[in-house]
């Protein structure tokens, strides 16, 4: 994969190409809190088929780190995107998310759909869905919705503790460290964890979600403002969507939607079940 770099509004993002050059292209972009390399396990079963960019969302990994949580939301994210397609000449794209990512494409599927012919979303819910939880429901799956949108109290906490909490939340899954052990990906992940910045750019995401974003995602589903892009939904039998109706939800905002689970495997599929999660993506583009 070839590394390259866009400023945008003083902010200067990362990302990679590799694959076809002149093929259809798929742009996949990362969740929290992790990185582009957390695609590694799926490139290689779509880079005979696609031109791949993959993206370090701003704030994370080798993407630059801005304060304020404005700098935030998913609109500006999602603006982030449409620059570095410009920047690739690329007119139409496949746009694949997971956690994080996933909400980024949901925002530029909405400001900017004529770039998108296919669309998926991994491992999400409907922002407005999950924070209309009861805290008996969020704390099993979403607790750190409601702590990282603390103020200040956060990054207090993990503030020298950064590997353990990292430790923690990449270890929801069976055998899922040792995993990212095993093949380099921990210490990458670690390394962009304690960079300058990191941790407050992380919790700047989803502060910005729940003030910016959040209130305009209930606006439209109260308008009845739903997206016309054919979306895959995927999930994991062990993860934050396990036994919830999640193709009823997604109507709410999506005509089209065909969602498939996982077997045996938790919130980072990517890493668990890189090859399965790349024959969905190509089943749902013939």
């Amino acid at each position: 994969m070839k590394s390259h770099y866009i400023t945008i509004d003083n902010t200067k993002l990362h990302y990679v190409t590799g694959g076809i050059d002149d093929g259809p292209v798929c742009l996949l972009l990362h969740g929290f809190p992790q990185s582009w390399i957390t695609w590694r396990n799926v490139i290689p079963h779509l880079e005979e088929h696609y031109k791949i960019i993959a993206v370090d969302l701003r704030g994370y990994g080798d993407s630059d780190k801005p304060e304020g949580i404005e700098n935030y939301t998913n609109k500006i994210m999602a603006q982030d995107i449409a620059e570095i397609l410009a920047a690739q000449n690329v007119t139409d794209a496949y746009v694949v998310g997971h956690d994080r990512g996933a909400r980024v494409a949901r925002r530029l599927a909405y400001d900017n759909p004529e770039l998108i012919n296919r669309l998926a979303l991994i491992e999400i819910m409907p922002m407005e869905y999950v924070y209309s939880l009861s805290a008996q429901e969020a704390a099993k799956k979403y607790w750190h919705w409601v702590f990282q949108v603390v103020p200040d109290l956060p990054e207090t906490l993990i503030s020298g503790k950064e590997e353990e909490y990292l430790k923690f939340l990449l270890s929801r899954g069976d055998g899922l460290f040792e995993l990212l052990s095993s093949d380099g990906s921990w210490d990458e992940y670690l390394s962009h964890w304690k960079k300058p910045g990191a941790v407050k750019a992380a919790l700047s995401d989803y502060r910005a979600s729940y003030k910016f974003d959040l209130p305009e995602y209930q606006e439209k589903l109260e308008s009845a403002d739903k997206l016309n892009i054919d979306t895959l939904l995927l999930w994991g039998e062990k993860g934050n969507l396990s036994g919830l109706p999640v193709e009823d939800i997604w109507q709410q905002s999506i005509n089209n939607v065909t969602g498939y689970e996982l077997k045996s495997c938790g919130h980072y599929l990517l890493e668990e079940k890189g090859e399965e999660v790349a024959q969905h993506i190509l089943e749902f583009d013939k």
